[in-house]
């Protein structure tokens, strides 16, 4: 994948040289209508300076159309000098050639025909028009017919001026603006790099904070200062983020304490029994082998909910999906722990309805609500009432049941894994992973059990996450 670098080098780059592209072509046009406007005045100014000199009456006598006569000095001199760019050239009404100007050397301009298309007064106007020399150069020409009086004939004028010094200078100003723009793009590019590279630096700073970072610093957190504001929320979730290993990693280690805790608890029992069997046989009784028995048991439950846990969370990706009938579900469940139900006289009122239908993996249902089920008949006082009911608003299903003994502190603990209420905790007939395994299949499932006390009662609720 492209680093931001690249692409922002990608995009930039070329961006800048479109816009100077843009920019060079918007001076290159402005200037050639600038010029080509300053070349049209020129060529009208010429143009009005010839009419008058035409139309200047002539001697009385012996009077005759001579144009070099007639012309002023500064007129003559562009009109005798065959690099001015200034050209003359008159015609009569046969269409012969009668005067040419000296800068035409051996060109000629070409008979403005469209003037015999025109009445008197659009003649006396002329007309404008680009051509060519009979050598091919590009001149504009002003084309106009003259009647200087009754001692002068009707004549054609055509006036010209040359296009090549305008030709040349917008050649020049373009090889100034293609140099120039060069030149700035590559300016633009090099400030960009170097920009781009110092924009840069606090996420080159903040992956090598985040490289150092090991389950031993965890508590350590990145740092916010001088941190640009569209980098800010990212650290913010990383320190977040932190937070939650953090967590997570001290849950884990107290699980290790824990589950060792669990572990030899039994493991010493068993070691001493056998060791004390073994050394006097004769003082053994069957009630050291019961208690092997269930210390064994104890071990084989713990290992086995263990393993159950550990297969539900790697079965998040592997999960089914069906119609499951809630009530069915329930009443399977219930039917597991009808005996513990009866012997603690305990009482369980359903309301679920018949047609409570919901779409998802039947399996890690069972897990869940036998779980929860399990848990109330557990712990519920005796001769209490155990309420399992799907008439929730937001609730797949919701068990409550009578805890007297709970606190609101341990709502925060009690999907944790191995974790009992105090006074139980030597109890050996409980492991502590119900809740954890109910919590880890719910996740799965991509729902929410969640555990809220209200009048010492514990609702313990599964919900479709929003």
């Amino acid at each position: 994948m492209k680093s931001i670098r690249s692409k922002l080098l990608l995009w930039l780059v070329p961006s800048f040289v479109i816009i100077a592209m843009l920019a060079g072509s918007s001076l290159y046009f402005s200037e050639k209508r600038r010029l080509n406007a300053s070349l049209n005045n020129e060529l009208n100014e010429f143009s009005r300076i010839m009419k008058l000199s035409l139309k200047r009456p002539t001697p009385r006598f012996g009077g005759s159309l001579n144009l070099e006569q007639d012309f002023a000095s500064a007129i003559k001199l562009k009109l005798n000098d065959i690099n001015s760019g200034y050209y003359l050239q008159v015609w009569d009404q046969r269409g012969a050639s009668q005067q040419t100007s000296l800068s035409l050397g051996d060109k000629n301009l070409n008979k403005p025909n469209q003037l015999n298309q025109l009445n008197q007064s659009n003649r006396a106007d002329g007309i404008e028009y680009v051509s060519q020399l009979s050598n091919g150069d590009e001149i504009r020409v002003h084309s106009f017919t003259i009647r200087g009086g009754p001692r002068r004939p009707i004549v054609d004028v055509s006036v010209a001026i040359s296009v090549e010094p305008v030709s040349q200078r917008l050649t020049a100003y373009a090889a100034q603006l293609i140099v120039g723009g060069i030149f700035f793009c590559t300016l633009l590019s090099a400030i960009l790099v170097f920009a781009i590279r110092r924009a840069l630096n606090p996420i080159q700073n903040l992956s090598e904070q985040v490289a150092s970072v090991e389950a031993g610093s965890l508590h350590n957190r990145l740092i916010e200062t001088n941190v640009p504001a569209e980098i800010t929320p990212l650290v913010a979730r990383l320190n977040q983020l932190l937070a939650r290993l953090e967590q997570s990693f001290s849950r884990e280690r107290q699980f290790n304490n824990d589950l060792a805790h669990e572990l030899r608890t039994p493991l010493a029992a068993m070691r001493t029994t056998s060791e004390v069997a073994l050394k006097w046989p004769e003082q053994s009784s069957i009630e050291d082998f019961h208690y092997i028995a269930e210390s064994a048991a104890q071990l084989q439950q713990t290992i086995d909910s263990l393993l159950s846990l550990a297969r539900i969370e790697n079965s998040g990706a592997q999960t089914l999906s069906e119609d499951v009938n809630i009530a069915d579900l329930v009443d399977e469940c219930l039917s597991l722990y009808t005996s513990q139900i009866q012997q603690r006289k305990l009482v369980t009122k359903q309301l679920i309805k018949e047609n409570a239908i919901i779409k998802s993996d039947p399996r890690l249902l069972r897990v869940i609500i036998s779980n929860l089920i399990s848990n109330a008949a557990e712990y519920a006082p005796t001769n209490s009432e155990i309420s399992i009911d799907s008439e929730c608003r937001d609730a797949v299903i919701r068990v409550v049941n009578d805890a007297p003994k709970l606190t609101l502190d341990d709502l925060t603990t009690m999907f944790d894994r191995l974790w009992r209420k105090d006074e139980a905790r030597t109890d050996s007939k409980h492991v502590g992973l119900g809740l954890s395994i109910a919590y880890t299949a719910a996740q799965a499932l991509s729902l929410e059990l969640t555990a809220e006390l209200h009048d010492q009662q514990l609702h313990m609720s599964l919900k479709v996450r929003n």
